[in-house]
């Protein structure tokens, strides 16, 4: 339980919301399910009726379960920005990724999840990452670990005789800051594409595979409950001046890491005192 909140029952909402929503539309989109939200910018910023209607779906079924609770959507804020000052209470906020990796959800790439967290005076108290496609839940409470598909799950001793595996996020961060973190991951690291999914990202970091990931744009949605999943199985969100994320992060270079000495290092290399 967090503050009252059931984890199973909410992991059974998140279950039920992508075995009935989005997995029946998973490789079987119609004409006229996706849209483009920024059809002037460089890259389509997608949006299918599967995210909406689980976010109506589970926005619904959240605040039923947690009474006095509000709701922010990623595609509730889309269409009402305002929306992101239920941050800045102290109340408990659900915070709502319906299909995080669209653009891979669209294409029939599996590498999509559906995330939620439960966040009080802007830190996540509970969080709950599913990639329906690859049949993997990973959930987590604040002080009581972490887990995947119900079992407790650490975050793996690395592979100390050889370099840093991980990905950079640039595409958001300014050509200052770009420069700076690039420079900063030349030698002795291993970089790897991105899956242009921070639900498979960070539980990648999670169970191993990536050692560490280096953000700058801090959306809420995406970050709040899979890194409440890494720090609770060991390992470490935080700012390049070493302090934690919390949910009103406000945009900066954030690394995510499998534990506190890849933070560290990491963050020494980004030119932390």
């Amino acid at each position: 339980m967090s503050d009252g909140v059931d984890i199973e029952a909410v992991s059974r909402l998140i279950a039920e919301a992508a075995a009935t929503i989005v997995m029946p539309r998973f490789r079987h989109l119609g004409r006229g399910d996706v849209e483009d939200k920024s059809p002037s910018s460089d890259r389509a910023d997608l949006v299918t009726i599967a995210d909406r209607e689980a976010e109506a779906w589970l926005t619904a079924a959240l605040v039923r379960l947690d009474p006095g609770s509000t709701v922010i959507g990623e595609e509730a804020v889309y269409a009402t920005p305002g929306l992101l000052d239920r941050l800045k209470d102290d109340a408990p906020v659900w915070l709502i990724d319906p299909i995080d990796g669209t653009r891979n959800f669209v294409h029939g790439d599996d590498g999509f999840g559906v995330m939620v967290a439960r966040v009080v005076g802007g830190r996540a108290q509970a969080a709950w990452v599913l990639l329906p496609a690859r049949g993997q839940a990973f959930a987590a409470e604040t002080g009581s670990g972490a887990w995947l598909n119900g079992a407790r799950i650490r975050v793996p001793a690395i592979d100390a005789t050889g370099p840093l595996r991980g990905s950079l996020f640039t595409r958001y961060m300014p050509a200052d800051v770009r420069a700076r973190v690039t420079t900063g991951t030349t030698d002795g690291i291993e970089l790897f594409a991105d899956s242009s999914c921070a639900a498979v990202e960070y539980t990648d970091t999670v169970r191993g595979a990536k050692d560490f990931l280096v953000y700058y744009r801090l959306l809420p949605w995406d970050h709040a409950a899979p890194a409440l999943i890494l720090t609770e199985a060991g390992g470490r969100v935080e700012h390049v001046d070493g302090q934690p994320y919390t949910a009103r992060s406000s945009s900066q270079i954030t690394i995510v890491a499998g534990s506190q000495s890849i933070a560290d290092e990491i963050g020494a290399r980004l030119g932390r005192n």
